[in-house]
């Protein structure tokens, strides 16, 4: 019998890999490519498409992000306009959407690991579908007001901070674990050309017809995708024989994490990432009406320039033919502070969105490659809970570093506020990449998680 290909045995020599490396190089660790296995394949990165449950997730994720976004550029524009452009409460509104996922992720991370992620889809999908057609009727008539329109950020929000770890476990269900990397990346790409298309759609909507509309269309996708979802089946995760409470299952999943390094070191990159480089994503609408005098509505090219940026970096690491490495997250997590850096001191509006486009690249060649080692870190049954974590890292932290960065960009601007996490960004990639040689130059030493 050939067991190249059977997964039982490619999950152990993964786990073998991984989990008892030489001391100073787990760091490193990476699947080898076989010259036959679908990674040789002149378009592997494309080849999770040819699993029919991962094209049905992929295409109800990407119909969900289209609208996410087209009603994301609205509730900005909202927000603007109601407050005559504040940063601060453009802080806070990032704050009561993203803080969910910092309260929730975990727990979440465990209802996706004990319930059908089939089913907890499919009622989060449905709930979100609901709330934004509520956004829509309060801006229809009027009574949005910058308080109501927080608490809606905030309900939108704890959708998105139960649906991240449960989407995103369901992927590792819908493939077997050789196309994994693959599945990763274009989940990933497909997000990220949303963040290009919506924005795109959204702009004209959000310009003849208002953000009303806009949330009208979000409503209505949510549910087109809630249906999609009712049809998809994906293998089997639940172990029969677990029957521990939440709060132990959650700390089941930080013990997860520590037995897997790099997992510990890969999540507060990320952290460090979200406090101090992904919340400037709130502060894009001040660059168009502050920095540059554009109308509200032109910070959307910037978003859709990042998001261009975006796709192709998640696309380039699909392409890889091994599981990347904390050092490869490091190395992108440098390029995304230079690039920010030359975003903040832009002296034009076509430098900015040329700027912004390379911002987005490594923004997410970085996250794609961290999201990608923790999928290959984590155990099938434990899966949702590593994941939560790294929706915590990603998602619920930004809302942390978006209040600090309104309100200094309130009282600095915002150029300085971008340039100034993104030198926190480069300093810690720099220290902790001179950490990781250290240690691989001491076998001795004990791993660093």
């Amino acid at each position: 019998m050939d067991h190249r290909h059977d997964p039982a045995r490619r999950r152990g020599c993964l786990r073998r890999v991984r989990l008892d490396p030489p001391r100073g190089r787990h760091l490193r660790a990476v699947t080898p490519s076989t010259p036959d296995s679908p990674a040789g394949s002149r378009f592997h990165a494309l080849r999770a498409l040819r699993h029919r449950e991962f094209t049905r997730l992929f295409v109800s994720s990407t119909i969900g992000d289209l609208g996410y976004w087209i009603s994301f550029v609205a509730l900005q524009a909202h927000v603007v306009d109601v407050t005559d452009g504040s940063g601060a409460w453009l802080g806070i509104l990032f704050f009561a959407n993203f803080i969910p996922m910092l309260i929730f992720a975990p727990l979440a991370g465990s209802v996706a690991d004990r319930m059908d992620r089939t089913r907890l889809m499919v009622i989060i999908r449905g709930a979100i579908g609901a709330v934004a057609l509520a956004m829509a009727v309060l801006i229809l008539t009027g009574t949005a007001t910058p308080g109501a329109t927080i608490v809606i950020a905030f309900l939108l929000g704890t959708g998105y901070g139960f649906l991240g770890p449960a989407q995103s476990a369901a992927v590792a269900n819908t493939i077997p674990s050789t196309d994994l990397l693959s599945a990763v990346s274009m989940s990933s790409a497909g997000s990220n050309f949303c963040r290009v298309a919506g924005p795109a759609l959204g702009a004209p909507v959000l310009a003849i017809w208002g953000p009303g509309w806009s949330f009208v269309v979000y409503g209505l996708s949510s549910m087109l995708v809630t249906a999609l979802l009712v049809r998809l089946r994906l293998r089997s995760h639940l172990d029969p024989h677990a029957d521990t409470g939440a709060w132990r299952r959650i700390v089941e999943g930080l013990q997860h994490a520590r037995e897997r390094p790099p997992a510990v070191a890969a999540l507060v990159t990320m952290s460090v990432f979200s406090i101090f480089g992904g919340a400037q994503i709130a502060l894009y609408p001040l660059f168009a009406t502050e920095v540059h005098g554009r109308p509200t509505q032109d910070f959307t090219a910037i978003v859709v320039a990042s998001g261009v940026g975006a796709v192709l970096g998640a696309m380039t690491t699909g392409l890889r033919r091994s599981v990347p490495g904390l050092r490869s997250s490091l190395a992108w997590l440098i390029g995304f502070g230079v690039t920010s850096i030359a975003f903040g001191l832009a002296p034009s509006w076509g430098m900015t969105l040329g700027a912004a486009a390379l911002v987005g690249f490594c923004y997410f060649s970085m996250t794609t490659v961290l999201a990608t080692l923790l999928q290959h870190l984590a155990d099938d049954a434990k899966r949702g809970r590593i994941m939560s974590l790294f929706v915590v890292a990603w998602g619920g932290l930004i809302p942390v570093g978006a209040v600090g960065m309104g309100a200094l960009a309130d009282a600095t601007g915002a150029p300085f506020v971008v340039v100034l996490g993104a030198g926190v960004c480069i300093a810690y990639a720099l220290a902790t990449l001179a950490l990781v040689a250290s240690r691989s130059a001491q076998p001795s030493t004990a791993p660093l998680r």
